[in-house]
């Protein structure tokens, strides 16, 4: 859980769509596993309010004190991917806009990965969507689900 929280939140780091708050959730994530550090603790005191340079300066410090390195991009972005995969899995059939919302955002991150061929499957559930015109079809919910499952499933 605890690379998970790390890798994804790196990924929104490096994409620049950090905020204060993923700051601070993460610390949150890192205590809720028994995990702690002078500079952690005071991370996760602050607000979302606070100044985004005085997060970072604790969080920088976290890393240090508990050893944590920075994972790749790519590992971050798959850990992205299985974040949405399971938020499709959790979602109910019939909410056919979330879950094409959710394909839509994975066919994303397939693309900055430049199109790895264990991810090409989320490419054709995109052009299959396209073609159904978001009518929303329910053969094509089913393959998503199919395919968020097979996600979850495999070790990467």
């Amino acid at each position: 859980v605890i690379l998970m929280n790390t890798s994804l939140l790196f990924y929104k780091i490096q994409k620049g769509t950090i905020s204060t708050g993923d700051y601070i959730s993460w610390s949150h994530s890192l205590l809720g596993e028994g995990i702690s550090s002078p500079s952690l603790t005071i991370l996760s005191s602050c607000s979302s309010t606070d100044n985004i340079f005085e997060i970072e300066s604790y969080f920088r410090r976290t890393l240090e004190e508990l050893q944590i390195e920075q994972p790749t991009f790519e590992a971050g972005a798959r850990v992205r991917i299985e974040s949405l995969a399971m938020k499709i899995m959790e979602s109910e059939d019939d909410d056919h806009r979330y879950i094409y919302h959710l394909t839509d955002r994975i066919f994303k991150v397939v693309i900055e990965l430049n199109y790895p061929e264990d991810l090409i499957s989320w490419i054709e559930l995109s052009e299959l969507m396209d073609r159904v015109d978001y009518n929303y079809d329910n053969d094509v919910i089913s393959e998503i689900k199919k395919e968020a499952r097979l996600w979850l499933d495999t070790e990467y």
